[in-house]
């Protein structure tokens, strides 16, 4: 949060408790608009919810890592008989279908982008 914002959502505060300030003045005092003040304000009441949207989707992804799929990725022989590819497959498309981009599925298996691709193809 910008520390701009926190003096708007401040000088409003003070505006609304004040009944001689009325909110185009402390836009005009501010330097701002009127809809750039109600935008501050509404933002700093309810949340950026943008970035709380955002911080929520990388959580569920990361428990969805540690609690569904960690386990049995460690399970997953290393090796590159057909039955560890088969389920290295089943793990990576189970993860697409649970909203993992291609490179964090990449970045949590330890495989290149391009391999990931190869298995979701197939």
């Amino acid at each position: 949060m910008q520390v701009d914002e926190i003096a708007i959502y401040r000088a409003y505060i003070q505006a609304k408790n004040d009944p001689s300030k009325t909110i185009i003045e402390v836009a005009n005092e501010l330097g701002i608009t009127r809809s750039r003040l109600y935008e501050t304000v509404r933002r700093i009441e309810n949340g950026n919810v943008a970035k709380i949207r955002r911080c929520t989707e990388q959580s569920r992804l990361d428990c969805l890592w540690e609690y569904k799929y960690q386990a049995r990725f460690e399970a997953i022989p290393k090796d590159r008989k057909g039955s560890s590819v088969v389920e290295l497959r089943k793990l990576i498309n189970e993860m697409a279908n649970d909203d993992f981009s291609i490179s964090l599925i990449s970045q949590l298996i330890g495989k290149d982008r391009s391999t990931v691709l190869h298995h979701l193809e197939k």
